[in-house]
């Protein structure tokens, strides 16, 4: 049991060392610097700051005297010790004021609202939007169907019973005729491929089986019917500032850079968004029903175990979706978490 100044000084450590520039430790003189804590001495200050390091709170670098948080001390500040509510009123204003004057699909304005968020240099996340009717979907029927003015409907059903569908303008040389029957013949390709691990048209090989041997434009049409069965799955799911984290110092490391573009790469990223048991409170002092927080090894894909990830659950007249704000576990937390619970409150 940590005592009220243990406490303290824990808190004004990660809010110091996740809020400078260049990942600075923090040290006893930083500290004495503050209000709070001018009243002690730089030795008694060590002392709690040693303590709180052989409790696995903070850690001591090799390069200073200051120590750092660990991912225990990340867990105990966000269950218990920090406080977005005055940050929370100051985003539910803005976010109030954006939707009054924004006339656009609610889809979008979450998009907008997302990317303002993550895209602030402040910040320098990536995100993820994602639908849970599209979470571990498997695609299990395709269609296309010609329609006047040289247009067409693709449509998209799922296995758990979600329709997609989406009218496109056929262009010129292009038969309607053989979009529908390249359509069916993915219909038998595709039929259980989760819609998670559906790339863009140029990722999908084709079987040298020569169906489009005799089929004029055979690759406009191919590309054509491809790319809008993609946007169809991406309608559903959306990555926001994908390549923001790059520029953490957290991520200088190569290896870590190349598992990160890699899991771009595949889609493996769209893993680290979690429905199966529904949304579980971890922030319990803030009462955040709707929000969860995964530090570092508590994550549940092996690339995000050099980050962080808050996802904000929230309600809508489709269903239940998640936005997820990832970045390295030296996140602003108590910033990403006021602004999400803003944004889901003018959601539900």
């Amino acid at each position: 049991m940590l005592t009220d100044r243990e406490k303290k000084i824990l808190k004004a450590i990660v809010e110091t060392y996740t809020e400078s520039d260049n990942a600075e430790p923090v040290g006893s003189h930083t500290l004495m610097k503050m209000d709070e804590f001018s009243k002690y001495s730089s030795a008694t200050l060590r002392n709690e700051m040693a303590e709180l390091e052989n409790l696995g709170y903070l850690d001591k670098t090799h390069t200073s005297s200051g120590r750092i948080p660990t991912e225990l001390g990340y867990r105990l500040y966000v269950d218990e010790l920090m406080d977005p509510e005055g940050l929370e009123d100051e985003f539910n204003e803005q976010i109030n004021q954006f939707f009054e004057v924004n006339h656009v699909s609610r889809k979008e304005i979450i998009k907008t609202l997302v990317k303002l968020i993550v895209d602030n240099k402040d910040f320098n996340y990536g995100a993820i939007i994602l639908e849970k009717t599209a979470f571990n979907s498997c695609i299990k029927r395709l269609s296309f169907a010609a329609t006047k003015n040289h247009k067409g409907v693709f449509v998209l059903i799922t296995d758990q019973g979600l329709v997609l569908h989406k009218e496109v303008n056929i262009p010129e040389g292009i038969s309607s005729t053989n979009i529908e029957k390249t359509v069916n013949y993915f219909d038998e390709k595709l039929k259980d491929v989760l819609l998670n691990d559906f790339k863009n048209a140029s990722k999908i090989k084709i079987p040298d089986d020569g169906f489009f041997d005799y089929m004029s434009n055979a690759e406009a049409v191919v590309e054509f019917t491809l790319r809008n069965i993609y946007l169809l799955v991406e309608d559903k799911r959306s990555i926001i500032g994908q390549f923001n984290i790059l520029n953490h110092h957290d991520f200088a490391d190569i290896e870590t850079a190349q598992e990160y573009l890699d899991s771009l790469k595949d889609n493996s990223i769209y893993q680290i968004v979690e429905f199966d048991n529904g949304p579980l409170p971890v922030i319990s002092s803030i009462e955040s029903k709707n929000i969860t927080v995964k530090i570092g090894q508590e994550n549940n894909v092996e690339f995000m175990k050099k980050c962080s990830t808050i996802t904000a659950y929230y309600e809508s007249k489709n269903g239940t979706g998640a936005i997820t704000i990832y970045g390295p576990i030296r996140m602003k937390y108590k910033y990403i978490i006021a602004a999400l619970r803003a944004l889901v409150n003018n959601l539900n």
